[in-house]
């Protein structure tokens, strides 16, 4: 294939991020647009952006269904920056319209939505990528293979934490924002299912020593809360145990009095590994060694050149196919199984007179000390605490499975 043919879904949102992957890939020559999906509420938000687009040549489609209806053969990768509920539909149709796809993470909003799309991939002999930006970072790869090859002994434990605080308008964004479902649709949008599953897929990226793997979770104790008036979780704290051998701890709030990107810290038999959410890497060996990893943004390989590098034979595989995304989706369906949402208590959410930001009382240090010590907040003693029960996930493969009252959730 000489230059691979992109079409766009979208406009606003991430779509704008997937714009400047696009210009990017057609300024180094590695790939053109020839199709853009804008629906009537983009073509009055984003005239001008269409326009240009239209006076490039690029022909502006009212739907996906259109776009596919009229032009599949003439596009070779559709990409998918949308909102949850409209992964698996769109996926799967442009699979079946015989066109390669990049979605944007996570995969899908539950377990049996991402086996159907790997069921439409296996079937229709394309391609699906998922943007889980952490997976393209070449420091990353390079760490996975060092893990491959047994470098740093056997894989223990991995742990990691984010404070990543969010006003009332990030729920506001769109009608599936902090929602469990739309419709009949399963979104359980929350921090470790949105803002940072990337975070929890890299953990699960990173635990298998097998090449282009993941790990298998097994196990998962999880608890679930919210300070924000939503119908989801905006703080989460959960352990999963894998078949591999290798434990998963994660902590992670929208509602600190602080921004913490993730940190990782990566527990191996001959060393321990510090890893930044950039992706730099601080390697500290038991023998009292150090070597320090920094990100050098001119290696940053993004999405759409993969799959273009891939389709054009220079590279065999996607760095995050579909698969690879499975097990982060088995978390996050494992931890709304294992725990309610519970409310935090009001006199502790404290909302700022300027933004709306619910900040709860010491809920930076509680996500921080639960990562030190890589216990449940419920373990720590925390007043507010309530513990989850340890769901088991081998085999599991749709949610809900194990909490019946789940079932008539909407």
């Amino acid at each position: 294939m000489d230059m691979p043919r992109f079409a766009l879904v979208g406009m606003g949102g991430f779509a704008r991020t997937y714009h400047s992957y696009m210009r990017k890939l057609a300024a180094a020559g590695l790939g053109r647009q020839v199709g853009q999906v804008a629906i009537a509420a983009d073509r009055e938000n984003f005239g001008a952006e269409v326009e240009a687009l239209a006076q490039q040549g690029i022909p502006i489609y009212a739907s996906l269904r259109q776009m596919l209806a009229q032009a599949r053969e003439e596009i070779d990768v559709v990409c998918l920056p949308l909102g949850i509920p409209l992964h698996r539909p769109m996926t799967i149709a442009a699979l079946e319209a015989g066109c390669h796809v990049v979605v944007e993470k996570p995969a899908a909003g539950s377990v049996q939505d991402v086996d159907a799309m790997l069921a439409a991939r296996d079937r229709t002999g394309r391609l699906c990528a998922v943007g889980f930006q952490h997976l393209y970072q070449r420091e990353i790869q390079q760490l996975k293979r060092r893990i491959v090859a047994g470098e740093f002994g056997r894989i223990q434990r991995i742990k990691g934490y984010g404070c990543w605080p969010r006003q009332p308008s990030y729920y506001r964004r769109n009608a599936w924002a902090g929602r469990l479902a739309m419709g009949d649709t399963w979104v359980l949008d929350s921090p470790h299912h949105n803002a940072l599953g990337h975070a929890v897929n890299l953990m699960c990226y990173l635990g298998s020593a097998q090449p282009a793997a993941a790990v298998h979770p097994v196990s998962i104790q999880a608890e679930l809360y919210r300070a924000n008036q939503i119908e989801s979780a905006d703080t989460a704290v959960l352990r999963v145990q894998t078949a591999e051998g290798v434990q998963l701890f994660f902590a992670v709030s929208h509602c600190t009095d602080r921004t913490i990107d993730p940190v990782f810290a990566i527990e191996a038999e001959h060393a321990a590994i510090e890893l930044t959410y950039d992706g730099e890497v601080n390697v500290v060996w038991a023998d009292g060694r150090r070597e320090k990893h920094s990100v050098v943004e001119e290696d940053a390989v993004g999405v759409f050149e993969d799959i273009a590098a891939v389709l054009c034979g220079t590279r065999q595989t996607l760095a995050c196919p579909l698969d690879l995304t499975r097990a982060q989706v088995v978390c996050t369906c494992g931890s709304f199984e294992a725990s309610d949402i519970h409310q935090l208590p009001e006199h502790l959410c404290v909302p700022d007179s300027d933004t709306g930001l619910i900040v709860v009382s010491g809920m930076t240090e509680t996500v921080q000390e639960a990562f030190e010590r890589a216990a449940l907040f419920s373990e720590l003693g925390v007043s507010w605490a309530r513990a989850g029960a340890e769901v088991a996930l081998t085999g599991y493969d749709y949610f809900p499975s194990l909490r019946p009252r789940l079932r008539g959730q909407s």
